[in-house]
């Protein structure tokens, strides 16, 4: 569909390169007008169809007339969204006061969700497109990370290495804010892991090691979450497939070698583009040899490459359990004072600081607060900046000025969905969603075996972070196009081969 391309080739490069003080603006306005020359088309259509006699109407139109779970929770969340916006007392609701996703955005994802899941279909010739998109970006990152500008992002005189002190945030390749391109390689890396363990198709490893340096190089906390977690709770989903084992240790050494390479970069405003090694990096390479060497000696045992019994996801369930129950045992026992890991172990103490997570609990906490103040409507679409009672202020020395930075979203879609809509909203998405994973384990089409992990992986880090109009609509179309698979009449027993 030249609809689906565009959004996953165009869509995710070229509003970036207007540069990054407008990169936001320019996405919405690409990705919406993409969108709504895509409906019209459809509408267009229909009416040609109408009026000159063709196929029957009703027969182009049963798709959209079909009502799953996931379709009814999705479109009261537009409904819900509709009256939110209705009686909200702020102004410009419609296009939204912070970051683009107002009224009319989400509108247009849940049209076009309903509009691809109808008439839309996977098609393996996606993966090339997003593939090119991850390389470009890594060659377009490597040149930023090594100093240069070469497409002029950024204003004159400034650099990748200038964050914080020339600009406020961290921005790297195309799409602009690093915390949106860890939400897309969440969203696009796993399709070539999952591309590859139900296909064998060594090429998928090439775009799945370069989005593993690319994170590297973007060093975005949410995805290093992201990214495993969806790996670790789609292996049930893939231990009955064969040659499961050996695919996914070499998948997974790759991706951890990648890393590893992209740890190894080291620039910073004074230091050129060199090799620096640390035990975070030295352990991820021996790992990741490890898992690699393993999978290719496990590919020549034919025992290994059968495929897993009946009970063996459910062992596999239980093991995951067991090991984030010893994780957060380690974590709670382990004398850990500094980073991330330092933080957990202390909230596990009951010690909450609110600059904890670069000042998101203090979102999280004034975020909550809101919810309360207006919890069946929220404040409006978009509209957290204007309700916010604090914005983050810090001193820099290098130019002795003041920089202050408003806070537009909660870093957490689902507290920014209840915030900015209600409770009942929320719960009409986690709904949907709920219903659409249903589907999914229920009839298991083939595309969800290459869509379940990028969605998992997308759906865990926008826990902790933001994201942007061009990454939030591929999410929803590739939510359609496995819905489109589900309620297929052949794709019901469909098993992953």
């Amino acid at each position: 569909m030249l609809y689906v391309a565009v959004l996953c080739s165009a869509g995710l490069v070229m509003p970036g390169l207007r540069g990054y003080t407008a990169v936001g603006r320019s996405a919405f306005l690409f990705c919406t007008g993409a969108s709504l020359c895509y409906l019209a088309a459809l509408v267009l259509a229909a009416a040609e169809v109408a009026l000159t006699g063709g196929a029957g109407l009703r027969e182009l139109l049963r798709p959209l007339t079909r009502l799953g779970g996931s379709r009814v929770c999705f479109l009261l969340y537009a409904v819900w969204a509709a009256l939110s916006a209705a009686c909200s007392e702020y102004e410009g609701v419609w296009l939204g006061l912070g970051r683009y996703e107002g009224l009319l955005f989400i509108l247009v994802c849940v049209a076009v969700y309903w509009a691809v899941s109808s008439y839309g279909r996977w098609d393996d010739r996606l993966l090339a497109l997003l593939g090119a998109v991850l390389f470009f970006n890594l060659i377009l990152g490597l040149l930023q990370y090594a100093g240069m500008n070469p497409l002029g992002l950024f204003p004159e005189g400034v650099d990748f290495h200038d964050a914080f002190v020339l600009y406020n945030g961290r921005f790297l390749g195309t799409l602009g804010n690093v915390d949106v391109l860890g939400g897309f390689l969440c969203l696009t890396v796993p399709l070539f892991y999952g591309a590859y363990l139900i296909s064998g198709r060594r090429c998928a490893l090439a775009p799945l090691a370069a989005g593993g340096v690319l994170l590297a190089l973007a060093d975005v906390d949410a995805a290093y979450v992201g990214l495993p977690a969806a790996l670790a709770l789609t292996l049930p989903w893939y231990c009955r497939v064969p040659n499961a084992l050996p695919r996914i240790c070499r998948a997974a050494g790759t991706l951890a070698l990648s890393l590893a390479a992209g740890g190894a970069l080291y620039a910073d405003r004074n230091t050129a583009l060199c090799l620096r090694l640390s035990p975070v990096v030295l352990l991820l390479a021996v790992l990741g040899a490890a898992a690699l060497g393993f999978g290719v000696l496990a590919g020549r045992s034919e025992r290994l490459c059968r495929p897993g019994t009946e009970r063996l996801p459910r062992r596999l369930w239980a093991v995951l359990g067991a090991m984030a129950v010893l994780g957060v045992g380690l974590l709670y026992l382990l004398p850990i004072s500094s980073g991330t890991l330092g933080q957990v172990h202390q909230m596990l103490h009951g010690t909450v600081d609110p600059s904890f997570g670069s000042g998101r609990v203090r979102i999280w906490d004034e975020v909550v607060h809101l919810i309360g103040q207006a919890p069946l409507l929220g404040g409006g679409p978009d509209t957290l900046v204007a309700r916010m009672g604090f914005t983050f202020t810090r001193y820099s020395q290098e130019t002795g000025t003041m920089i202050e930075a408003a806070v537009d979203a909660a870093h957490n879609d689902f507290l920014n969905i209840a915030v900015n809509l209600g409770l009942p909203a929320l719960a009409f998405y986690i709904g949907g969603l709920a219903c659409w994973l249903r589907g999914v384990v229920r009839h298991r089409p083939r595309a969800a075996g290459i869509i379940l992990p990028g969605a998992a992986a997308y759906l865990v880090q926008i826990c902790f972070t933001v994201s942007a109009s061009g990454v939030i609509l591929l999410f929803w179309i590739l939510l359609a196009l496995c819905e489109r698979d589900i309620n297929l009449p052949n794709c019901k027993e469909e098993d992953l081969k």
